[in-house]
């Protein structure tokens, strides 16, 4: 009896091969740079931590107060040869590359509005029910005063955001594609 050669067909092979490595960078991608949140970093050949923010209005950890920041990064385009993952934030861009921001009346209606949130209604004391708390004898909490401070910015100033890399090449994330693109491969070979 002879033996019996198993064909293998390598167009097939290939196009599986592409779209399951398109996939798995895609994942793998999306994965790296939602790490840079929870490291405090971004990671290119090493991790370069974040500057501490000045805001005490953010969260526990730098750059993540709500989270949303972090859940917006997505892959936008999976093909065979090429993966884009991106972010749709309105300020992913400033916070990612860093900057120079305008200050605008908007803003400082909304640091205004954030300053009553953080300060709260002064109390009515004494008999004749006069405010015994104004805003300028009060003792503002940390919150309140920040927003007070950001508030009485003038329109047309800047305020600096420093660069907070969360996303970008990264040689670390290749070596790691490379790996799993090895491993894939070899994988493959065995089915075959």
């Amino acid at each position: 009896m002879a033996n019996i050669i198993k064909a293998i067909n390598f167009g097939y092979a290939k196009e599986n091969l592409l779209r399951d490595t398109a996939r798995m960078a895609a994942i793998e991608s999306v994965k790296f740079f939602k790490e840079s949140f929870r490291n405090g970093g971004f990671t290119d050949t090493s991790l370069a931590k974040w500057q501490d923010r000045k805001s005490p209005l953010g969260g526990k950890k730098t750059m993540y107060g709500t989270g949303t920041l972090m859940q917006s990064i997505q892959k936008t385009e999976e093909t065979t040869k090429r993966v884009v993952v991106s972010s749709d934030t309105p300020y992913s861009e400033i916070h990612n590359n860093g900057g120079t921001i305008t200050v605008t009346a908007q803003m400082k209606k909304w640091w205004w509005w954030q300053y009553s949130i953080f300060a709260g209604k002064p109390r009515k004391t004494g008999k004749n029910g006069k405010q015994a708390n104004t805003s300028s004898n009060r003792k503002l909490n940390v919150k309140a005063e920040y927003c007070k401070r950001m508030a009485l910015m003038k329109v047309g100033s800047k305020i600096k955001i420093p660069q907070r890399r969360f996303m970008g090449e990264s040689q670390t994330l290749m070596n790691e594609l490379d790996q799993k693109l090895q491993a894939k491969i070899a994988e493959y070979w065995e089915k075959a």
